[in-house]
């Protein structure tokens, strides 16, 4: 694919970068919708997490009351609290305002539901995942070379669980989680490499747009606070500097984040007369410190992260032997990647139950395409068999994930799923 995208651009096509966003972009619109042709009418209604990030956008049109939206736990006080903020449906609503223009001028429902909504929910996943890769190529396009940096992101849609939370699952928050991870690590760089006001402005809205859409997010600031530097508090003083030169950017930016969160803190303190909350403790639920399953995470059965998207034990084995060599970034990156490994490994439900493997680093992924692109750069530059042999097992990897993202039926987890089970699965990937 790399090569086919370089030769169109020696034949004056537009660059390779857009060639590959678009082609992303196409491919996952139409794979999601025809993942989900058979339940397009009730997708969006599905009681499920994806409902949860959605339902903030139809309760504007007045289809729910805010004090009982319809995914929600009820508290003693006769209200539903949504466990989910809204970060999501903000990075929707561009899509949904499209949809209900459609809608209306179709004669159709606007209630956020008819086919119109449902239609726009794939085109959203899909711009939002195309627009990551292309982040991405950007970032590593100076670190790695532009082929290897046009290979990354393929590779990430192809070979891990990225594509199937993109095209079987595009109204969970992964996708758009990637697409904001990826704006990190780009706009950080930039930043690195020319300070500006306008990425500044940039850099500290993706910042808060990562962690309105979840708050364990909140350690992917490690990034932009000490990428590119070796000493901590050097790197704190040039984004001192950063903010010193640019401070109505800076104001700016704060403003445009606080005002995202306004909407978030009002819901809060109408459902539960609390300006912040921790939605998921009002239903009992929480983190085991003491006794996290580090080993489950990577290597259970139940959604193990290396058993369900191997390609990340290769990319974890680059990453740490970078850290331990002292590469640039890679310490950062595997420090930023352990927190939300204790993170998730310590949470009650550490397998994140109903999932197509653990879903909880595909965000993570924009930060590890620099191991893995790093890694590859390493085999490519022992010689064209090296780099030819290279294709058959990464190319396998993404026949396999493809395979079992079709393959993938709920619950593939619980007392009944067990080793067996899952081999029985494999067993059917070469079926055609």
């Amino acid at each position: 694919m790399a090569s086919i995208l370089r030769s169109f651009q020696r034949q004056g096509m537009p660059r390779a970068e857009w060639v590959l966003a678009i082609l992303l972009f196409l491919v996952t619109a139409r794979t999601g919708y025809l993942a989900n042709t058979h339940h397009l009418a009730t997708m969006l209604t599905h009681g499920s997490d994806p409902w949860g990030y959605y339902q903030f956008l139809p309760g504007l049109l007045g289809t729910h009351e805010w004090s009982m939206l319809p995914w929600t736990h009820h508290l003693e006080n006769g209200r539903g609290l949504s466990m989910f903020t809204i970060g999501v449906a903000v990075m929707q609503l561009p899509f949904f305002l499209i949809a209900a223009a459609w809608a209306a001028l179709g004669g159709q429902a606007v209630d956020g539901y008819s086919h119109p909504f449902a239609i726009l929910h794939f085109v959203g996943a899909a711009f939002y995942l195309a627009g990551g890769c292309l982040l991405l190529f950007h970032a590593l396009r100076p670190l790695v070379g532009r082929p290897i940096a046009l290979f990354t992101p393929m590779l990430l849609y192809g070979a891990t669980n990225l594509f199937f939370y993109s095209t079987w699952q595009p109204g969970m928050s992964h996708v758009y989680a990637f697409f904001l991870f990826a704006g990190l690590l780009y706009l950080t760089l930039r930043m690195l490499e020319k300070p500006t006001a306008g990425t500044l402005f940039l850099l500290i809205v993706c910042g808060g747009m990562v962690v309105l859409i979840r708050q364990l997010n909140i350690i992917a600031l490690l990034l932009p606070l000490f990428l590119g530097s070796a000493r901590p508090w050097e790197a704190l003083r040039i984004r001192l500097g950063w903010l010193r030169a640019h401070p109505f950017a800076t104001a700016a930016g704060v403003l445009v984040v606080a005002l995202l969160f306004v909407p978030q803190f009002l819901y809060w303190k109408h459902i539960t007369g609390d300006w912040f909350v921790f939605t998921y403790g009002k239903k009992g639920e929480g983190f085991q410190w003491t006794d996290p399953h580090l080993l489950d995470v990577l290597i259970s059965h139940q959604n193990g992260w290396f058993i369900y998207t191997p390609l990340m034990a290769l990319t974890m084995l680059a990453l740490v032997i970078g850290a331990v060599r002292g590469m640039p970034n890679m310490r950062l990156v595997l420090i930023i990647w352990a927190l939300a490994w204790y993170i998730y490994a310590s949470w009650w439900s550490w397998w994140l139950g109903g999932s197509f493997g653990h879903r909880g680093f595909i965000e993570h992924y924009a930060f590890l395409a620099i191991p893995l692109a790093m890694g590859l750069k390493w085999v490519w530059a022992r010689g064209i068999w090296w780099r030819r042999l290279s294709y058959v097992p990464l190319y396998l990897l993404v026949f396999i994930n493809i395979r079992l993202s079709k393959l993938y039926f709920w619950p593939w987890e619980g007392p009944d799923w067990n080793w067996g089970r899952l081999i029985e699965v494999w067993q059917r990937i070469p079926e055609l």
